[in-house]
């Protein structure tokens, strides 16, 4: 496995490598290993290598000390390795003892930020050691003390202490010289023992947590930074333990994030627009650095620094003025109740989720009462007024449209700085320079901490995935996806302290777990660890498919020699399980108490009376929570009754609690005391027999239990799937008079052996439970959004289903009632049965962590798990011999089968939402033509005439074209679809033909327009495709309606016009690009057409349309061309000859080009 890695170190400077080996085969060791073979090699030494998990527990810093010394390089682990911690932690470690040792000058030790820290620490410390002793209602109110003493330090006290010590430092100028303090100054020396992350910069191999990773590095001496998009992790090596459990630590950290950065979003607006109107800026902000000159010299149609900031003003204005903003927006009261909770959700579109059957927000501008009212309608606003929809998008648009020039102002600035910088300064960072631009706008602190991230690499494209590395167009410009993307919504709230307006919060979700890890693969070797890494499901994994897309040859898949090399070593590794016996034992519920008692107590009436009352009493007709508590009585009457097992660990979803709760370990213990007395065992009772572990006083509780079995007591271990159920070392060293069995040959250590038995309680919540009558908090409603965001990414939930469940998700936070009956949907989906798989394979891998076993393995299993989900689809797998075994049982249990369609309906589900994101692209890039906007649209017509359909082996070449190319279930030319509104609605396809309209080269007559003469040399001569080749890739609707047609009409006309009518056709200026196709260059501009049928210009809107576009462009004359036409029309004229409609240019009926048409045009001097 060391091999595998260092292969991978070796063949590419960044990537992403997933090592998925089985529990217990010695991943984390081969880790370590690698990291003391390699940290002083020639081709690493000048790398900084990461270890970074998901809980602190989890980290290996001791083990990799062992391995250090066991090199006799012990001297080099104090060198160069550090862990780092929360300096909260790190403070309620250490304070108190380098007060007690005089460590602390009495300068700081006399400041007030220092006593109340210090109490705190010290109060908490207390709390602690008493909480250890105490029990019951003590307990309870002692972990209150915790609790806010915790908070006080974390949220207040340890950042103000914090802030004493870098003033103090700061009479040191550099960096540099404050660290030189710090490690030979005996002033400042202990602040390198409370703040070891002060010595990041000189170490060389880091563990953290995945929380730590993601949030702020404080090392006093420098600004604050996170390590995933600091430069400390370019050319590193990562290593992430528990890989794909660290996808849900991080999106923890972005939902907390996002809640706590809202912003009043029409107050963002009129700030920045005040701003624009009363500010004069300084001369340094609007001028070009050097560097921007240079860039300017190059670029002519770049903007300086002034024009950036002017163009700010045209942008807002329009806005401002459509929406009358100067005066507020108010809900208006309708008088049938509360409106205080109404929200619009915001993914690829605009979703509104209100009470009752309004279903738009309309707006009513009140002249006289200077009021724009919102009211609540069934109306759907007309185009032209757009209601508060229209109103978001706008102020969405100028929102990014300043991020985007704030932050090219931002680079510039720093340019600045950079270019003024003395020997000896402080880095100027990127986030100095944004936060003194935007300041310069007079932004709250508030509106500064929401964009500032945004700005820094948010929402904003960066140059990189623009242009690949030969400066063409990149597809990765077309992700639009969740991950690249993400979501928001809007909050509408009525208050009393702003009652003349109602505040439209912006809780904004712009960051993913898989755009981190992307950046990260982007800059450095990421290598991730873990049994279940390259498990398929979008809801317990990071999404593989998207990584593997964007990253393409930098995912990089395992060599085929190092894949059969550890397949030997892994058969090796279990190649004596043959000597134990491995019993899966489903335990099922028979719906009848009685019948089960009967069973448990052996037909003893009293004793199934007694306890059939008991739980009557205890589950009050919860029957779920009975049922899965009288699976664990089964199963522990079985431990109890085995003789040749002394060790069970038993994992359930929820943790018992004492005397309460639906899953009480005390009524847990009475069955065991009446098991154990029914059946005459002796020196057993049930107190001693049950032990439950949680997160509190994890490390204490597991040593005792370790403890208690290495002594050979018998032990039912009761916890949770999410405290023990991964990555957790749980086994214990092999009492002398154990029978135990070695299923390999490798070295036994300290002799510790494995569980005997475990239980499996069927995994629930592995989606966020949208109950009605309980409602659901903030984090768990953007958590469930994130689930169906991901789902419908993947195609395995419809849009129409998904934004039903999220819709009902915003009701259940607000209190509502309402369902869309569509919430068992996404559990039928193979993300959701893989991540149970997921949690089952590392629960299982609990009791495969050493090769020594008791003779018989226990492993009972809840028979839902086996009915309910296809554990088939993980058998091509390594697996641990348990697991194994689990599958092969699971075979005969499943009660689902394979189904085609829903694996075409998963195709037509993402192609609907790829058609959405094609829209939202095209829309993107006609909003303001920049260089870059017209380079991509020229490439995108390029890529469309030459591929409309695309093969296989050209997507596995550049798997980046799935981002522009939907896939279908074989090998096509034609599918059909159906849309509503000009595509931003949703888009149904139907690769049956079932719908009403269709994509297709006879949609555009290829056929009849390869006859024309001339034309079919040409598109072979551009490399343009004659005819749709018939393949599993195709281009979307809004592609072939809007980019393909528009492109196939543009080179065909201005073909058969140059041929015949003797002109020259130029491209459109930029400043009016895409207004019409070509301009001859004397007033008179053309547009080219592929109607089938009648003329549509003579409709009177489409005529306003074209005269403005004319007037934009200062024209004399438009001619519309439409190409050809089966039957004769004449050429019309209208506004006084403005407009001009070519009927055809060539006669299908004829099949030859109208010359009688093109003389007239000559004629009568259309183009001239």
């Amino acid at each position: 496995m060391k091999q595998a890695i260092v292969n991978f170190c070796k063949s590419t400077d960044t990537g992403l490598f997933l090592l998925d080996m089985p529990t217990g085969f010695g991943k984390t060791y081969s880790v370590l290993d690698f990291m003391v073979d390699n940290y002083d090699a020639p081709e690493f030494k000048d790398k900084k290598i990461f270890f970074v998990t998901t809980l602190k527990k989890n980290l290996p810093d001791k083990e990799l000390r062992e391995h250090f010394t066991k090199r006799g390089k012990a001297d080099d682990y104090d060198k160069y390795c550090l862990q780092i911690e929360a300096n909260a932690d790190m403070v309620v470690e250490k304070l108190d003892k380098l007060y007690r040792a005089r460590k602390i000058s009495a300068a700081i030790t006399m400041k007030q930020e220092f006593k109340d820290l210090h109490g705190s620490v010290k109060l908490l410390n207390e709390y602690r050691d008493k909480k250890r002793e105490l029990k019951g209602t003590s307990r309870d109110i002692i972990n209150v003390l915790c609790k806010s003493a915790e908070d006080a330090i974390r949220k207040q006290q340890e950042g103000a202490f914090r802030r004493v010590i870098e003033n103090e430092l700061k009479q040191f100028r550099t960096p540099k010289e404050k660290l030189k303090n710090i490690a030979n100054n005996p002033e400042y020396h202990w602040i390198g023992e409370l703040y070891p992350a002060v010595y990041t910069r000189e170490k060389r191999i880091f563990f953290m947590s995945m929380d730590k990773f993601f949030l702020g590095n404080t090392t006093i001496i420098e600004p604050t930074y996170s390590f995933y998009n600091n430069d400390i992790t370019k050319n590193a090596i990562i290593f992430i333990d528990e890989f794909d459990a660290t996808r849900d630590r991080l999106l923890n950290q972005i939902i907390t994030r996002g809640l706590e950065n809202h912003i009043d979003y029409l107050g963002l607006f009129h700030r920045v627009y005040a701003s624009l109107k009363t500010r004069d800026f300084p001369a340094e902000l609007t001028t070009a650095s050097k560097l921007q000159k240079a860039y300017l010299d190059e670029h002519k149609n770049a903007k300086n620094p002034m024009e950036i900031i002017e163009g700010f003003g045209g942008v807002f204005d329009e806005t401002y003025d459509r929406f009358a903003m100067q005066y507020s927006f108010k809900t208006e009261e309708d008088g049938k109740g509360d409106r205080s909770r109404n929200f619009i959700f915001n993914d690829l579109q605009f979703h509104s989720v209100f009470e009752g059957e309004n279903a738009f927000i309309d707006i009513d501008t009140d002249m006289k009462a200077k009021q724009n009212w919102l009211r609540f309608t069934k109306r759907r606003p007309t185009d032209k007024d757009g209601g508060v929809l229209s109103l978001l998008a706008s102020v969405k648009g100028c929102l990014t449209y300043f991020q985007n020039g704030a932050r090219n102002l931002s680079f510039n600035y720093k340019h600045h700085k950079d270019e003024d910088k003395r020997p000896g300064d402080d880095d100027y960072t990127l986030e100095n320079a944004i936060e003194s631009v935007l300041t310069e706008f007079h932004l709250s602190r508030e509106q500064i901490r929401y964009l500032k991230p945004i700005i820094m690499g948010g929402q904003v494209k960066s140059k990189k995935d623009k242009k690949d590395s030969n400066g063409k167009m990149s597809l990765k410009y077309f992700d639009r996806s969740v991950y690249d993307r993400g979501f928001r919504y809007y909050d509408f709230i009525d208050d009393p302290n702003h009652s003349m307006r109602s505040e439209i919060q912006l809780f904004d979700f712009q960051n993913s777990p898989e755009r981190i890890l992307l950046h990260l693969s982007e800059k450095a070797q990421i290598v991730g660890i873990s049994a279940t890494a390259t498990l398929d499901t979008v809801v317990g994994n990071y999404d593989l498919e998207y990584l593997q897309r964007m990253l393409q040859d930098k995912f990089y898949v395992m060599p085929e020699a190092d894949r059969c090399r550890l397949q030997e070593s892994f058969q090796t590794f279990v190649a004596n399980y043959d000597k134990v016996n491995i019993h899966v034992e489903p335990v099922s519920y028979n719906a009848d108490d009685r019948v089960e008692l009967s069973e448990i107590f052996n037909g003893n009436e009293a004793l199934i009376k007694k306890y059939a009352e008991k739980l009557s009493i205890s589950f009050e007709r919860v029957e779920y929570a009975k049922n899965n508590f009288i699976r664990v009585v089964k199963v522990m009457k079985a431990f109890i009754l085995n003789n040749s097992v002394k060790s069970f660990l038993c994992l359930n979803n929820k943790l018992p609690q004492e005397n309460k709760g639906l899953f009480d370990i005390k009524l847990l213990e009475e069955f065991s005391d009446a098991i154990i007395k029914l059946y005459g065992i002796k020196r057993l009772k049930g107190k001693d027999l049950l032990y439950s572990i949680n997160s509190e006083d994890y490390e204490a509780k597991r040593a005792e239990f370790i403890q208690r079995l290495s002594k050979g007591e018998k032990l039912f271990v009761i916890s949770s799937y999410n405290t023990v159920g991964a990555g957790q070392n749980l086994q214990y060293k092999a009492p002398g008079n154990d029978t135990i069995v070695a299923v390999n040959d490798y070295d036994r250590g300290d002799m510790e052996k494995d569980f005997d038995c475990i239980y499996l309680e069927k995994p629930t919540n592995l989606l966020v439970n949208v109950d009605s009558k309980k409602g659901i908090e903030a984090e768990d409603l953007i958590r469930f959004v994130y689930q169906m965001e991901f789902l419908m990414e993947r195609g395995e939930v419809s849009r129409k289903d998904g934004i039903a469940v999220i819709k009902d998700a915003f009701i259940c936070f607000s209190g509502g009632y309402t369902f869309s009956g569509k919430k068992g949907e996404p559990y039928k989906t193979d993300s959701v049965n893989n991540f149970a798989i997921r949690t089952l394979i590392q629960a299982v891998g609990r009791i495969c962590r050493t090769g020594l076993k008791n003779p018989d393995i226990y492993i009972y299993v809840d028979n839902t798990i086996l009915t309910d989900y296809d554990l088939s689809v993980v058998e091509q797998r390594m697996l641990n011999p348990e697991f194994a075994e689990l599958v092969k049982v699971g075979k005969s249990y499943y009660n689902g089968q394979a189904n085609e369609n829903l694996d075409i309906a998963v195709m037509e589900n993402r192609a609907g939402t790829l058609a959405l994101k094609a829209m939202q692209i095209i829309n993107e890039l006609k909003r303001n033509w920049t260089d870059d906007s017209i380079d991509y649209w020229k490439a995108l017509r390029e890529l469309c005439l030459m591929r409309p359909t695309l093969s296989r082996k050209n997507v596995e070449q550049n798997s980046q074209y799935q981002l522009v190319y939907m896939c279908a279930p074989g090998e096509i030319t034609a599918y059909s679809y159906e849309q509503e509104g000009d595509y931003n609605k949703n888009i149904n396809i139907k690769f049956d033909g079932s719908l009403p309209q269709k994509m297709s080269e006879d949609e555009v007559h290829l056929k009849e327009i390869m006859q024309i003469p001339g034309v079919k040399a040409l598109f072979e001569k551009h490399g343009y495709a004659t005819s749709f080749v018939p393949n599993e890739f195709i281009l979307t609707p809004p592609m072939f309606n809007n980019i393909y047609k528009g492109a196939l009409g543009e080179v065909v006309g201005k073909f058969i016009l140059e041929q015949y009518a003797g002109v020259t056709l130029q491209e459109m200026p930029q400043e009016y690009f895409e207004l019409f196709d070509y301009t001859l260059g004397n007033g008179v501009y053309i547009d080219f057409k592929l109607w089938k049928e009648t003329m549509l210009i003579s409709a009177e809107e489409e005529k306003k349309n074209v005269l403005e576009k004319l007037d934009k462009c200062g024209g004399k004359r438009a001619v519309i061309v439409n190409i050809m036409l089966d039957h004769n029309m004449q050429i019309t004229s209208s506004d006084n000859g403005r407009i001009i409609e070519i009927p055809y240019l060539y006669r299908l009926d004829r099949k030859e080009i109208g010359t009688e048409i093109i003389a007239k045009i000559n004629r009568e001097g259309y183009l001239q």
